[in-house]
């Protein structure tokens, strides 16, 4: 499904270290390795220094090219550089323009707020309306990423999926997707029940949930893949992170709302939430083709 990735890179430690990472996916036959060129809003030695950038970048895109080729000869490697003012622009273009399966970005993911006050990357390509499929790996995993850590979260990093789901129409096909994905060892179904309103019976609401997660449970078993099901107690955007570490999954696999950063301002997010308290690489599924 991930065939061709984007990942665009700024050249630091965690940054090569989560592109060594992306090498060992398997399934992977191209990297678009993207650098962009801040658009200085200067009026005088703007394009000197726009000129020496660029240069210092096709040297790092080029010894990252040959990088690639010495870690998986197999992966076709091409190189875009490009620049402007917004990073998220540039990045969400260069994913349309080259018809990408999936663009990785390493770092933190902050609140809301934080990413439209602070312009945090990953933060504003989430929130933006794109059918490109998304992959955060948090920083502290990124730096971390050897020996046995490497092996979980590079080579097997579909080893054991964690899969939240809420009955929507929308998580019902995102796990389908990941039911469909090759080398896929185990998949986690996990549904939050929230306690309801005074009056409500919740017991009544958590019966009703273990019998559509096992509903759901049977057409991934059913393609061939062991599964197995959680009903827990909590918000999702607290027991979803929660359960990764507890079941020491190797990805949280989540679909992406489709309404957008203002949408999720008003009304909250848990794919923001989970974002933010995740030490787990993340993969947001925005398209159901």
């Amino acid at each position: 499904m991930f065939k061709k990735v984007l990942f665009p890179t700024d050249f630091s430690k965690p940054a090569m270290n989560e592109l060594h990472c992306i090498t060992s996916i398997p399934g992977i036959r191209e990297i678009i390795l993207l650098y962009v060129i801040r658009h200085y809003a200067i009026p005088m030695g703007r394009e000197t220094v726009e000129t020496l950038e660029s240069s210092a970048a096709e040297v790092y895109l080029h010894e990252a090219k040959k990088y690639i080729t010495t870690l998986n000869p197999d992966i076709r490697v091409s190189l875009e550089e490009t620049t402007s003012r917004d990073l998220t622009d540039a990045i969400l273009e260069t994913a349309e323009k080259h018809k990408v399966d999936i663009v990785v970005i390493h770092g933190y993911i902050k609140s809301i707020m934080a990413g439209l006050l602070r312009g945090c990357v990953p933060e504003k390509v989430l929130c933006r309306v794109s059918k490109t499929n998304i992959m955060i790996m948090p920083n502290t995993l990124v730096e971390s990423l050897t020996g046995k850590n490497f092996e979980k979260f590079c080579p097997m990093i579909f080893s054991r999926i964690l899969c939240p789901v809420n009955f929507s129409e929308r998580s019902v096909k995102t796990t389908d997707i990941a039911g469909s994905m090759k080398g896929v060892g185990e998949i986690i179904l996990l549904h939050a029940a929230q306690k309801g309103k005074e009056g409500q019976d919740h017991k009544e609401s958590v019966t009703t949930a273990e019998k559509q997660i096992k509903k759901l449970c049977k057409q991934i078993v059913g393609q061939g893949i062991k599964t197995r099901t959680m009903v827990v107690t909590g918000k999702p955007e607290h027991e979803i992170p929660r359960i990764a570490e507890e079941e020491d999954v190797s990805l949280i696999w989540m679909g992406g709302a489709a309404k957008g950063c203002l949408h999720d301002f008003f009304f909250g997010s848990t794919v923001h939430e989970v974002l933010l308290k995740s030490k787990r690489p993340v993969i947001v599924i925005r398209s159901h083709q």
